[in-house]
């Protein structure tokens, strides 16, 4: 990954507010969605370790938690977008607990450099996303040489039912405005994801069933999965 955030852009930047309940009644409370400050990175890691691997159907379904090597590299994937001062956090005003997060990174045209990893269930986990995405052509379909991409979202618990990822893909919005993004474009695995995006605005630009991803790859089979489709779901900067 060679992009570099423009250094005229103010780090962190607050990119979203909005209002939702707060944790423990029906009050109406106020987030923000923001750039993740540098002192809460390994925070950050963590968070995505504790919930992320736990909760995305895949992950789930093939039980990386259990296969070391897997884990250890989706860890340091995170640790290398966290490093781009794009990841995006929420939290509810008065509290700096993390509320949910989008682990984000730049996909250029130019970059060349294939990523590698050699963990199975990782590895497999990895060539849904890049088979969906390559499938979905975004670079032409939508006339860009970059846009901005993400592998994870997540909510704490205690903080769902609040709308709250759906607020965190619209921030990546004006996130893309400011860094001079034309468009932002993400593989969904997971059902609720997918409702998010589309509530957010995105548009389906590949949709793969399950079943078939089976005749696709052998290793693409996922035991129990209840979400049906893979989308990659993407929304121009306007």
């Amino acid at each position: 990954m060679t992009w570099k955030r423009p250094e005229n852009v103010p780090y962190p930047s607050v990119w979203h507010t909005f209002q939702a309940k707060d944790t423990d009644s029906d009050q109406m409370v106020t987030y923000r969605v923001q750039d993740l400050p540098e002192e809460r990175f390994n925070e950050a890691i963590t968070h995505m370790m504790e919930h992320f691997v736990y909760d995305e159907p895949t992950c789930r379904a093939k039980n990386i938690v259990s296969e070391q090597q897997s884990i250890e590299e989706i860890a340091e994937l995170w640790r290398e977008f966290v490093k781009l001062h794009l990841v995006l956090v929420c939290f509810k005003e008065g509290s700096d607990e993390i509320a949910g997060m989008n682990m984000l990174y730049v996909s250029q045209q130019s970059d060349k450099e294939e990523y590698q990893c050699k963990g199975k269930v990782w590895k497999c986990i990895y060539d849904l996303v890049d088979y969906t995405m390559k499938e979905a052509n975004v670079y032409e379909r939508y006339g860009v040489d970059k846009y901005l991409g993400a592998m994870g979202l997540s909510v704490a618990p205690k903080y769902r039912g609040r709308g709250i990822a759906t607020e965190i893909l619209r921030a990546r919005i004006p996130l893309c405005k400011g860094v001079g993004l034309p468009l932002t474009s993400t593989c969904f695995t997971a059902i609720g994801s997918q409702v998010a995006a589309a509530k957010a605005g995105y548009e389906e630009t590949y949709v793969v069933s399950y079943d078939d991803l089976t005749k696709i790859d052998d290793r693409f089979v996922f035991p129990n999965i209840t979400t049906k489709y893979v989308k990659c779901m993407s929304k121009r900067v306007e």
